[in-house]
Parts: C-alpha cells; sequence; structure tokens
C-alpha cells in the first residue's frame, strides 16, 4: 500500500485526494489549514459574502479560499474550458480525456437569476453570453462536495485545521509534512496542493533548492469601472454577483450586478486580460507564515497589458452608451489595474520546477499538484483548467507509484 499525503484541500488537492484514495492499494492524508465545516455564505449566491466568512480566506497578497474547498468555496464560480490549442501546444494531449473526467456540475444563471447589470450587457452587446458557473439548483457546489464525498473511510483521512509548515526530508526524499503544532504527517509521496502561492512558499521554507521555484508568477490583470446606478436601480445584494460576460478577442467584459451590501448603489464591469505578457515573482517573510501569510507576489503588468486593458476600457465605454445602461447607470469611475482578480498560476512550472509527472526535480518522492504547474497561465479563468490538470495528474501520479512499486 502506497501512503500518501496530500497538502491542500482546494480544486486540486479534492481531485488528487480523491482520485487516489479511490485506489485499493493507496492511503491518503489531506491535510487543510482551514475548516471542514462551511458557513452558509459559502454555498449562496453571493461571492463577496464567502469571501468575507470569517476564517475562509488566507492574508493578502491575493485572495484565496481556506477550508474544504479552498478557492473553489468563495470564487465567482465561472467555470470555462479555455482554448484546447493551448492545451495541445504544451503536449497536454490527455486534456480532453480529463476534461471529460471533471465532476463539478456547470450550468448558467436561469432568467430570474440575472441582475440589472446582466441584463444590460446581454442587450447592449449580442455577442454577450450567460457564463457557465459551478452551481446545482441554484446552490454552489465546492470541490470538496464534488469530490470528498462517499469516499472510503479506510483510505481517506482527513486534517483539517492543520496549517503545514514545512516538508520533511530524509536526505533528497520527502517522507512527511511537519504542521504548525508540531506534528508531523508522514507518507510514502507527498503532494502539494496548495496552490500558485502556498506550494513554493512550502517548497522555499523547506529549504528545497530546484531552481524556479516562485518565479514565474502569472495573472490575468483586471481592470475595474464602477457604476453607480440610478436612484431606483435595485440588485439583489444577496443575489449572483456575476453570471455574464462578454468576450471580445484577449478580453473578458465581467458584469458584477452588485458590490455587496457594504457598497449600495454600486455595481461593476471589469475589464480582465486573458492573454497577460507580464511575469512576476514571489518573496516570503517569516512573519505570519503559520497562518498561510508571509508573502508577497510582485505581479507585473507589461505595457502591452495595459495597451490591451485600455481597449477593454473603450469597449465598456461604448456598451456604456447603450440605452440599456443609459436607464441603469448614473455615474461611472474607471479603476487601476491590476485589480479584482485572482488567478495566480506558473509558480512552480513544468519542465522548470517540476516534470510531466509533477515530480520536484532533484527530489523523490515529492510532488507539485495545483495551479503553479501551468507552463503559461491558461487563456480563461482558471478555475476548470486547474480541475483538468488535477484530473490529468492524478492519473500520473497513480502510473508513476506503479511504475516504481
Amino acid at each position: 500500500m502506497t501512503s500518501w499525503v496530500v497538502v491542500g484541500a482546494g480544486a486540486a488537492g479534492c481531485v488528487v485526494a480523491a482520485r487516489l484514495a479511490a485506489n485499493r492499494n493507496d492511503h491518503v492524508t489531506l491535510v487543510e489549514a482551514g475548516s471542514a465545516t462551511p458557513p452558509s455564505a459559502i454555498h449562496g449566491d453571493n461571492f463577496l459574502a464567502a469571501v468575507a466568512a470569517p476564517g475562509w480566506t488566507f492574508p493578502e497578497p491575493f485572495t484565496r479560499g481556506r477550508g474544504l474547498g479552498g478557492s473553489g468555496a468563495v470564487n465567482g464560480m465561472v467555470a470555462d474550458v479555455g482554448d484546447p490549442a493551448q492545451y495541445a501546444a504544451w503536449g497536454w494531449d490527455d486534456a480532453p480525456s480529463a476534461l471529460d473526467r471533471v465532476r463539478m456540475p456547470v450550468t448558467p444563471a436561469a432568467d430570474h437569476e440575472l441582475g440589472p447589470i446582466d441584463r444590460a450587457l446581454l442587450v447592449a452587446a449580442p455577442d454577450a453570453r450567460r457564463l457557465p458557473l459551478t452551481r446545482r439548483d441554484g446552490r454552489r457546489v465546492t470541490p470538496a462536495d464534488a469530490y470528498l464525498t462517499d469516499l472510503p473511510a479506510d483510505r481517506l483521512d482527513m486534517r483539517t485545521d492543520a496549517a503545514a509548515m514545512r516538508i520533511e526530508l530524509r536526505s533528497r526524499s520527502a517522507v512527511g509534512v511537519r504542521l504548525a503544532g508540531g506534528d508531523v504527517v508522514e507518507g510514502d509521496r507527498i503532494v502539494l496542493a496548495a496552490g500558485a502561492l502556498g506550494s513554493p512558499a512550502l517548497l522555499l521554507r523547506s529549504g528545497i533548492d530546484a531552481p524556479g521555484i516562485g518565479e514565474g508568477l502569472r495573472n490575468h490583470p483586471g481592470l475595474p469601472i464602477v457604476l453607480r446606478l440610478r436612484a431606483g436601480v435595485e440588485a439583489a445584494v444577496d443575489g449572483l454577483v456575476i453570471s455574464t460576460g462578454l468576450r471580445r478577442d484577449d478580453i473578458e467584459i465581467l458584469a458584477l450586478n452588485h458590490l455587496g451590501a457594504e457598497a449600495p448603489g454600486l455595481a461593476s464591469l471589469l475589464v480582465v486580460l486573458l492573454t497577460p505578457t507580464g511575469r512576476g515573482h514571489l518573496t516570503l517573510d517569516p512573519v505570519g507564515a503559520e497562518d498561510g501569510g508571509g508573502i508577497t507576489a510582485h505581479q507585473v503588468v507589461s505595457a502591452a497589458d495595459h495597451a490591451a486593458l485600455g481597449t477593454g476600457v473603450a469597449t465598456v465605454h461604448g456598451l456604456l452608451e447603450h440605452p440599456a445602461f443609459g436607464q441603469l447607470v448614473d455615474d461611472v469611475e474607471v479603476g487601476a489595474a491590476p485589480a479584482g482578480v485572482f488567478h495566480p498560476t506558473s509558480t512552480c512550472a513544468m519542465g522548470t520546477v517540476v516534470d510531466d509527472d509533477g515530480a520536484v526535480f532533484g527530489y523523490e518522492r515529492l510532488h507539485v499538484v495545483d495551479a503553479s504547474l501551468f507552463p503559461d497561465i491558461p487563456a480563461t479563468f482558471t478555475y476548470l483548467p486547474t480541475l483538468m490538470l488535477a484530473e490529468r495528474m492524478a492519473a500520473r501520479l497513480t502510473a508513476s507509484a506503479a511504475r516504481s512499486a
């Protein structure tokens, strides 16, 4: 029997833990820094309320989910597949079959769930669309909901409220994970699925010297355009924040129907660049490490990225001239980039930090499986691509373990 320790119960961690635990000869311990019991806001329509739930996000720099489901428990639920040609260019010929294995239900908003900005965008732009959302029967489905139920109890243990502090090594072989309280969870193989910030931070804090860790940080830069609504225009602040979008070339414009109960009368059109060129990096500070903090993300928005976002802003101004928006919007304020989008990737990039099986170069029995592996940032929102990545990597982990048994 192979014993696995999976660190992080977000999108990738839930997939990997479930797929490994399904193997008769495997046992998985899933280690998660946050809680196992979600508040009601997690399964509600308003992701801003989910983000505000105490204890369900990590500290800055990026908003990241903490607890079973990870960021999939607090995000905007948008689940686009992405560009198959991009995956093929990476040599991921198994991406289509991995996508077919993703368990997450995906449905668009119903007519009665659309907010005022949704409706205006659909009228003003005939090519706007209702976005695929990870919901069932009007409720969010988290990765934990989709993957961690009905698993054999003798093959999966969950350690929640257990922050991983470092990887325990014997020579250059991973043998366990040390938790904040001092306990060590031992395993034959260690899989980091703590996200594009958490996984490289854990590697660096453990003294892992594979080159490139924390480098090549990618994110979709966003530029918010805040809309002050006319008197009498109301959006249900407990309703869906995002359910429609407009894709023009490499720009996605998201309709945000409201900005939460603390911002009455405000909505937004968020301009997002899906093919950025800027590359950044991470730096660490030991202060705050036990709470998942102590990480600084140096995001880079290149001149080309700013120019592309400017094109998106011009598109928004054109949309706002349509009567559908004119009857809703009283005033407009253009924000600054980068803001409003938290899709970090590529900080343990495949081919640089890990091999095709997610194994860290220069070390044994140590793997990474999460958005940090992407060779480049997907040209779409990263949630569904991360689930796909985890499905394909889980199959590779199983095959790799079998070869070395």
